[in-house]
């Protein structure tokens, strides 16, 4: 090549991989002295995607035993600092949280041309008014009070009955929860539910689900984007833009429906007069027809994601403790009974129920590595210092799995822990599934009140049994963007008709 014999190519080869190694990645460089510890050799130019295992959390709780709450890996030739502990990530999110409130670019906002919009990844003052309006707007719509609770429970009523219409027959319901959950968050920003067989939601929750799951692929296109243009769609980025587009689509047909709707009907016509009034009062805004509609596919996707993979874990759980089930039925049975529906007035007295949940959600960790941050300036965390421009991925697992925090058994399934002596629950600083400091969920309220909502009324109806004598689920899962359990059947018995045959 070029008239050069094949040793003297491949020794040239050699050095200018070496340089580019020297230069842009080696963490042994001068300016790079202080970094946390690498674990696994980067190579040149792509850095340590090659080391990643397909699901990486046992790998990083490996790496975070042998190195400590800090370490370093590259994306390309990116430096990424992932953050373990309780301890070191409320200093990086909380104590010097304003550092790292930044999103770093992603591909699948690159895709659909909605870099900077919306709320899960913009940035800057555009976030800050972003976040704020949507508060806003979701407190007008009764976040916080009992108006959201009487939404969600008018969207139980539909999913128990839903559920009912199986007749005991061995189901994968991890489907039906994903719908039922997603036309909670539906029916605020559209202003109505939708049916179960409507083609328009289902397609919009397919892609929800699809983008979770090819999220994770498609993060490497951040790093080094000619990985996009290779043959087969190898790192989803064709997968993640059908997604992405078929979200926008579903709601593209009701922002000509909002303007004639009345402000406060739903949450488009109100982000649209929110806007109208700043305009109108002569103040800069950035909220935009792109930052709505971006906002609404980070409401409908947060929305749905987190909740419904909580419940399908509950179950699953219960499944494999069919002991923890009839506990919660005697204190269904005792403080509710079967005369009425379960509301948020309970919660207080079903400590036993609150703990299942809290438990499902520790340990299921379903968001394990919360979305990546940006540093924008240097930070020193602990002995290291975080170079500005450096992404950092909170990593929730080494907190809500650390058996300092939980004890030694911290990868068993045990709600008592969740309990204290006189069997009140016991509320932990450190139990963080919904991250901690300024930008971590914005969506907590509603998912706990969906939580203790869906679980309260499925168990005071039914009892979740195996699909048959022996067949217990495995508890393996699918990882992407959030970690789902793989598909299980279960049966769901109608309690209600169990007591009508003893008596």
């Amino acid at each position: 090549m070029f008239g050069l014999d094949q040793t003297t190519f491949m020794s040239i080869t050699a050095a200018l991989l070496g340089f580019f190694y020297y230069v842009l990645v080696s963490p042994a460089s001068k300016s790079r002295q202080k970094l946390p510890p690498c674990p696994a050799r980067p190579w040149p130019l792509l850095g340590n995607i090659t080391s990643l295992e397909e699901n990486p959390r046992q790998q990083f709780k490996q790496w975070h035993k042998q190195h400590g709450d800090l370490f370093s890996i590259y994306f390309g030739n990116t430096l990424v600092v992932v953050v373990n502990g309780y301890k070191m990530i409320r200093e990086s999110l909380v104590s010097k949280g304003n550092a790292f409130l930044d999103r770093p670019p992603m591909v699948a906002n690159d895709l659909i041309g909605m870099r900077d919009a919306g709320l899960a990844f913009n940035c800057g003052p555009a976030w800050k008014e972003a976040r704020s309006t949507t508060m806003l707007i979701l407190k007008e719509f009764g976040l916080g009070k009992d108006t959201l609770a009487q939404r969600v429970q008018e969207e139980v009523n539909y999913f128990i009955e839903k559920l009912a219409d199986l007749r005991g027959e061995a189901t994968d319901i991890q489907y039906i929860i994903h719908i039922s959950v997603s036309n909670v968050i539906a029916s605020i920003i559209v202003g109505k539910r939708f049916s179960y067989d409507d083609a328009r939601l289902k397609k919009a929750v397919e892609s929800v689900v699809q983008l979770a799951s090819c999220a994770r692929e498609a993060a490497a296109i951040n790093y080094l984007p000619v990985l996009r243009y290779l043959p087969g769609d190898m790192f989803n980025s064709q997968r993640l833009l059908q997604a992405t587009t078929t979200m926008r689509d579903f709601f593209a047909e009701f922002f000509s429906q909002s303007e004639v709707d009345e402000p406060g009907e739903n949450f488009i016509s109100s982000y649209k007069q929110k806007r109208e009034e700043k305009l109108k009062a002569g103040e800069t805004t950035s909220l935009s027809d792109k930052n709505l509609m971006k906002t609404l596919m980070d409401l409908l996707g947060a929305g749905t994601e987190t909740t419904s993979s909580t419940i399908s874990w509950c179950l699953l759980y219960i499944l494999h403790h069919p002991e923890v089930q009839l506990k919660i039925h005697e204190e269904l049975d005792q403080v509710v009974g079967q005369n009425r529906k379960p509301n948020l007035d309970d919660k207080p007295r079903l400590p036993y129920l609150d703990a299942v949940i809290k438990e499902s959600q520790r340990l299921a960790s379903v968001v394990p590595f919360s979305i990546m941050r940006l540093a924008s300036k240097d930070v020193v965390l602990g002995k290291y210092v975080i170079p500005e421009g450096t992404s950092v991925i909170p990593n929730l697992d080494s907190v809500l799995h650390d058996p300092e925090i939980w004890g030694s058994d911290a990868e068993d399934f045990r709600p008592e822990r969740f309990l204290n002596s006189d069997g009140t629950v016991r509320h932990r600083e450190e139990f963080i599934p919904f991250s901690v400091g300024r930008r971590n969920c914005l969506g907590m309220s509603v998912a706990q009140t969906e939580l203790f909502l869906f679980l309260s009324a499925m168990f005071q109806r039914f009892k979740f049994v195996l699909p048959a004598p022996g067949d217990l689920p495995s508890l393996k899962e699918t990882f992407g963007l959030t970690a789902v359990p793989a598909a299980y059947k279960v049966r769901c018995l109608d309690r209600l008709q169990e007591n009508v045959t003893k008596s």
